[in-house]
């Protein structure tokens, strides 16, 4: 009769396991960061509008900040100033919901705005740094196009912010504070070039940016996205 695994053989194998875990996220980090950012982009549309939904919102966008500082994690410098960004940024949402003074909310808007600016230009200085062009690479190029979409989403907030009256949004009240929730599919939409959601560009500073990111779009899924999955399945047969 086998004989039954004892405490220290499950401790053992839970820490053999939570060590490939760790060493398969080192190994991965793109990859990691990506499937982050697919559970936040996932997960926002199951969140009702509630004051409620909007703490947990902001939440997992703190979350996804901490990921996304472990995907620069290559930079110790780099990594410095993104982890000095994400604690200023809750400093600035705790103050947020004890005080209720926007200015606190706008000013954490800023600076997650910065922080996936100098996220999105480290991550795509890797991809295209990249010599051996591995399936977390291609992903990484992948997760920057995501990354694109949530900080022109942010940027479009803090126009909206600076310049009132820039966007329209057809579901929010005059006196209604705004969230990236209801930016992310507008930008996604225009990066990709299929249409204008539910939110109108009201000025022609407004339009100016939304054409920027048009061209954004289709100029890094053209050019940089088609030459890394080229150069990959160029490179498999010498591989295998």
């Amino acid at each position: 009769m086998p004989s039954m695994p004892g405490p220290k053989n499950l401790s053992g194998s839970f820490k053999n396991r939570t060590a490939a875990f760790f060493q398969w996220r080192e190994n991965n980090k793109c990859t990691f960061h990506f499937i982050a950012l697919i559970v936040f982009l996932s997960v926002l549309p199951l969140l009702e509008d509630s004051e409620v939904a909007r703490i947990f919102t902001d939440i997992l966008l703190v979350m996804l900040l901490f990921f996304a500082v472990q995907a620069i994690s290559h930079d110790i410098y780099l990594m410095a100033v993104g982890i000095v960004l994400v604690g200023i940024t809750i400093i600035l949402y705790g103050l947020y919901y004890l005080t209720n003074h926007v200015h606190y909310f706008n000013a954490a808007i800023v600076v997650t705005l910065v922080f996936f600016i100098m996220v999105s230009v480290a991550i795509f200085s890797v991809v295209i740094r990249e010599r051996d062009i591995k399936m977390d690479t291609i992903i990484g190029a992948i997760s920057v196009y995501f990354l694109l979409g949530l900080t022109w989403a942010l940027g479009i907030m803090v126009l909206g912010i600076f310049l009132p009256g820039s966007f329209n949004i057809a579901a929010q009240g005059a006196d209604q504070l705004i969230y990236i929730s209801d930016y992310i599919g507008y930008s996604f939409s225009i990066l990709t070039t299929t249409g204008n959601y539910n939110v109108t560009a009201m000025t022609s500073t407004a339009r100016t940016v939304i054409m920027f990111e048009m061209i954004s779009g289709t100029l890094y899924i053209a050019v940089l996205v088609s030459w890394l999955v080229g150069k990959f399945l160029k490179n498999r047969p010498a591989e295998e």
